[in-house]
C-alpha cells in the first residue's frame, strides 16, 4: 500500500510543476501498476491488517474504478478533475483505515487538512484532531524520516497554534491555516500505508 502513496505523491509533484505528461507517466508506472497488482492478488483476500474490513472486495473494486477514472483524466491532461479524483482516492483509503482501526498519523494529518479546507472549519474539531495526532502511531514515512517529520510537525504546530488559540477562526486566518496544513499534508499525509 505504501508504494501506492509514493506513486500518487510523484504524480502530485509533477502536476504541481505543470508537467501533466510526466504526471500521467508517474501515475501509470508508480501507482496504477500497483493498483492492478493489488486488485489481481488481493482483490478477494484481504491483507491481515485489514481483516476488520466488512466488504474488502467492494473496497478494492471501488479503488480500481477510481484509479482507472483518474488514469483516463490524466490522459486528457485535465488537472482539475485529476486532483478531484486523487482526493477521492485518498478519502477512500481514509475510510478503510477508519473502518479497520488502522489509523496512523498520516490519516489524522489528512483529516486535519480536509477540515481546515472547509469554508466553515470547526475549531473544536481541529483541536480534537490535534489531540488525536499526539497519540497516533507514526506512519511508515514518519518513522523513516523521523527528524523531518518532527521538524515539519513543529513548524505546522507553530503556524496553526496562534490561529486556534482564540477559539475562533476568522476569514483572515483561514487562508494561513489552509496553507500551513497543505504543506504538512503533502509531506506526511498523502501516504496510504
Amino acid at each position: 500500500m505504501s508504494s501506492l502513496g509514493e506513486g500518487c505523491l510523484k504524480t502530485l509533484d509533477c502536476m504541481d510543476k505543470g508537467n501533466l505528461k510526466q504526471a500521467e507517466l508517474e501515475y501509470r508506472k508508480g501507482y496504477m501498476a500497483n493498483v492492478k497488482k493489488l486488485y489481481a492478488e488481493a482483490g478477494s483476500t484481504y491483507p491481515l491488517s485489514f481483516s476488520k474490513a466488512e466488504h474488502w472486495c467492494v473496497w478494492t473494486k471501488k479503488l480500481y474504478v477510481l484509479s482507472r477514472q483518474t488514469e483516463e483524466v490524466l490522459k486528457k491532461q485535465d488537472s482539475k478533475q485529476a486532483m478531484k479524483l486523487l482526493g477521492q482516492i485518498r478519502r477512500h483509503f481514509y475510510q478503510l483505515h477508519e473502518e479497520t482501526g488502522t489509523f496512523h498519523c498520516n490519516d489524522l494529518i489528512y483529516e486535519f487538512y480536509t477540515e481546515a479546507a472547509q469554508p466553515k472549519s470547526s475549531e473544536e474539531q481541529l483541536q480534537k484532531i490535534i489531540k488525536q495526532l499526539e497519540k497516533a502511531e507514526p506512519s511508515c514515512i514518519a518513522k523513516k524520516k523521523a527528524k523531518e517529520y518532527a521538524k515539519a510537525k513543529d513548524t505546522w504546530q507553530k503556524a496553526i497554534t496562534t490561529l486556534l488559540d482564540d477559539g475562533e477562526i476568522d476569514s483572515s486566518e483561514r487562508d494561513t491555516l489552509r496553507k500551513a496544513s497543505e504543506v504538512f499534508y503533502r509531506a506526511f499525509g498523502t501516504q496510504y500505508e
